[in-house]
Order: C-alpha cells, then structure tokens, then sequence
C-alpha cells in the first residue's frame, strides 16, 4: 500500500513530464469520416487512421482503404460546419425533428460541430489521379498533414493547376437536344475554377463523384481518371472537363434554423473534347444544396446532372 508521502512524490513526477511524454504513453487513434475518395469505403463512414509502413491507413469495422504515402501529391486541411455523426448524432438528429415547436431547431444548433476537412490527393499505379477526403475532429487536420509530409508525402498542389480554359464547340455539336455523340470510354479531368474563390475540397469532391457517378450510369465502357495511362491506347476516347464559373458556399445552420436563407450553390461549365481537341458538347450546369445537408453536398448534386447530361448526349460504340 502507497503511503501519502509516495502518492505525492509520483503525482509530482507525473505532473512535472512533460506533455508530450504523457501523450506517448497513451495511445491514442485519430477518428475520421469518409466523405468520398477512400478505396472500397462506403461514403460517410466512420474509422481511424494510422501510417504504417510507407502507407496511410482509413480503418473501418468493414474494410482497410490505403495509399502509398509516396504516390501522395497534395494534402490539404479546410472545414466544415456539420451535424455531430455517429450514433449518438444520428438519435440527437431523430430527436430534434420530433421536438415540438421551434425546440426542435435550436436542439439541432447545438449540435453543430465544426470539423476538419482533409484533402489527400494521390496517383494509382497506373497514373490515375485519386483524392481522398476524410473529416476529422476540429484541430487534428494539420497534425495529420504533417505526420503525412514527415513520412515522404509530396505537397505540389495538383487541384490549384487545374486550369479553366475556353473551348470553341464544333458545329452542329450535340447539347442536351439533338442526335447522339459516340464513344466508347471517357476520362475526367481535375476540376478547374480560374478566379472563382472555392476551397479546394469541393473540387477535388466535384471529380470524384464524377468518376463515381459517370461508371454509374454505364453511359461508357471504360471510365478512365485523369493520368490514366490505360486511356491513351483507346481510340474512341472523350475527355470531360469541368471549370466552376460561380460559387456560394451558405451555411447548414442558417438551412435547418429557417429553410429559406444559407442555401450553397454552385455552377459549372462542363464539356466534352475528343481526342483531337475538338469540342462536342459544351453546357453550363447549376448544383444547390437548398434545406438539409453538408455544404459539400453540393458537389454530389452538380456531378449527378453532368452524368444525366452525358446519358441523354451520349451512346455506346
């Protein structure tokens, strides 16, 4: 049994470490959510991350999603106001609606939670380009960064050498009317925004639920990321390019509290080249994210109208 003397000599050694000793000796786990991005993960759930071995690791009870941390380009650390997730966020949001009168709506504003939003972009094997967006608990996106750029991550900003650029449409090119274009497999390149202030996180989100919702529809035989090496050997191959023309980021706050102020929306101009350069189709599309929902929701909207847009202008060879 401890006497008081040697309680107080171990409080006192305990107290004088220093914090970063303490913290080694407990383990600790990083928590995260899969927005979209990571491999064989379904979006929005939940795991822990690590870097084992030369790889980044997103854990879940269901899958292991990993990137070869020296295939990594960029990372970069936003945020975003949500609604607390996991089960405990998921009965609070059921109480909320059942709650009478305007209690219901101030009880959801108290479960806002701001989070950060981490952006990994990262080349396959074969040349593709990937982004994997995670949210983590307010504070923890820069620390991860750099335990990413201490292990050999690079950090060259591929999203901001996106660039928008004018394309002349041929003649008689198909928009949402008319004759059918063909072609046999169709690559999707990085979202670009020229002057247009928009975090970075929604054009990386942009193009990954392109790629997700383009292999969808099956508009296409292949579905090729940009720097697909695989893409340059397919003759009939078409390439999508989408540039951000507007951007209003509103508040999910201001959406839930009065279902009429702090809707985000976003517009885009998205068209199609061949490989010759030549553009067949050319339209400007218009995402928002009006009543309930993450901001970021709006990139899922806009890239769900560029496939139907794709679907009703293209047929399979």
């Amino acid at each position: 049994m401890k006497t008081a003397l040697q309680t107080t000599i171990l409080t006192a050694i305990t107290l004088s470490l220093p914090i970063s000793t303490l913290a080694q000796q407990t383990e600790t786990k990083v928590t995260a959510r899969n927005v979209i991005g990571s491999e064989n993960v379904k979006r929005n759930s939940s795991g822990t991350l690590a870097i084992q071995n030369g790889e980044f690791h997103f854990t879940t009870t269901n899958s292991d999603a990993k990137v070869v941390i020296a295939s990594i380009d960029d990372i970069v650390v936003g945020s975003e106001v949500t609604q607390a997730g996991g089960k405990a966020g998921t009965v609070a949001k059921t109480a909320a609606m059942a709650a009478p009168y305007d209690s219901g709506a101030v009880l959801s504003v108290m479960l806002r939670t701001t989070t950060d939003i981490v952006t990994i972009a990262y080349r396959d094997s074969g040349g593709g380009l990937h982004y994997a967006i995670l949210a983590l608990p307010k504070g923890q996106g820069d620390p991860q960064r750099s335990a990413l750029i201490a292990a050999g991550a690079r950090v060259n900003n591929p999203i901001e050498n996106a660039e928008s650029k004018e394309r002349t449409v041929a003649p008689g090119a198909a928009g949402s009317h008319g004759q059918k274009l063909t072609a046999s497999a169709i690559q999707i390149e990085p979202v670009g925004a020229d002057d247009v202030r928009i975090p970075l996180e929604f054009r990386a989100a942009i193009y990954e639920f392109l790629v997700e919702r383009v292999r969808a529809s099956g508009v296409f035989r292949q579905v090729f990321r940009s720097g697909d090496r695989a893409a340059e050997s397919v003759s009939n191959l078409v390439t999508l390019h989408v540039d951000v023309e507007k951007f209003k980021e509103g508040s999910e706050m201001k959406r839930e509290l009065t279902t009429v102020l702090g809707s985000t929306k976003l517009t885009v101009d998205a068209s199609v080249t061949t490989k010759d350069g030549r553009s067949v189709l050319d339209d400007n599309i218009q995402g928002k994210v009006l009543f309930h929902g993450e901001n970021l929701g709006v990139t899922d909207d806009v890239a769900k109208r560029i496939a139907k847009l794709l679907k009703n202008s293209f047929t399979t060879t």
